[in-house]
């Protein structure tokens, strides 16, 4: 016979009595799109909850893979979550959808930014020349296939002294060019993090910015093919900086930049071909 104890028998726990700051814990794990098209649907509780500023300090919303359809939803959410957030949000990314429009709408009701992360948006950054001079707290500034030009980084780093992490991850052209590398090391040297995976920049370039931010501790530089890091150069890089990517390691963790990358390479060798009357056709 199987005897079952008293404790066994007693009613399970009422989630409803749990402490706001432990819910709100739990309900923040499950992401932006969650909380707003579901979690905070449930009850009158977790809807409460889920207005509180405090919750929206850090928003993450990222588009899938498989859904073409879903910029115009995740601008929607995006703005609620901005709005909820009172001006109290202090970290942001946002991956595979938004536009001027949209960045523009955060950066208006967001004063207290330190970190910015954007990956593969449309448009042409024109907040870039506006945004900085509100946020001179940033720290961190991260922006992945999109555009950004010398003066949009010189407007950045006079009007940011705190920013200590920045990436520009671009792959469209194939030209040497070492304007963006000269820009950061002008105004930007107070840089420990820097990741200017894919750009054109030659040697001069990446020199310039080893005297120009001399307090780097990690520096990405792969897929910069204009390099050439086999004499004292890459010596110097790597004995300087702790933690250093060279031009040939592993891109693998760089989804967007990589498939990017191979397009735009492939477009390339067409149009070699097809000035030379080798190929009329472009396949991807």
């Amino acid at each position: 016979m199987v005897v079952v104890s008293s404790s066994a028998m007693e009613d399970p726990p009422n989630w409803m009595e749990m402490p706001d700051e432990v819910m709100a814990n739990i309900l923040q794990r499950l992401g932006t799109k969650e909380i707003l098209n579901n979690a905070w649907k449930v009850c009158t509780t977790w809807r409460r909850i889920c207005k509180d500023p405090a919750m929206w300090k850090v928003i993450d919303v990222q588009k899938s893979d498989n859904d073409v359809e879903e910029h115009l939803d995740l601008e929607r959410l995006t703005k609620k979550a901005i709005d909820l957030s009172c001006g109290e949000l202090i970290d942001i990314s946002i991956s595979g959808f938004g536009n001027d429009d949209l960045l523009d709408y955060i950066f208006l009701r967001s004063g207290k930014l330190k970190r910015v992360s954007l990956t593969y948006l449309r448009g042409k950054a024109c907040w870039l020349t506006r945004a900085p001079k509100r946020f001179p707290q940033l720290e961190e500034l991260h922006i992945s296939l999109g555009f950004i030009n010398v003066e949009d980084i010189e407007v950045i780093g006079r009007n940011c002294p705190q920013l200590k992490s920045f990436t520009v991850n671009k792959v469209f052209q194939w030209s040497h060019n070492d304007d963006h590398a000269l820009a950061v090391a002008n105004y930007m040297p107070e840089l420990r993090l820097l990741d200017l995976c894919g750009s054109n920049m030659t040697n001069d370039g990446l020199e310039a910015i080893l005297i120009g931010c001399p307090h780097l501790e990690s520096l990405d530089v792969r897929m910069c093919s204009n390099l050439n890091l086999k004499g004292n150069l890459g010596k110097l890089c790597t004995e300087r900086i702790k933690d250093f990517m060279h031009p040939n390691d592993s891109s693998e963790n760089c989804r967007y930049l990589l498939l990017s990358y191979e397009f735009y390479h492939e477009l390339h060798v067409f149009l070699q071909e097809w000035k030379s009357g080798a190929r009329s056709t472009f396949r991807w």
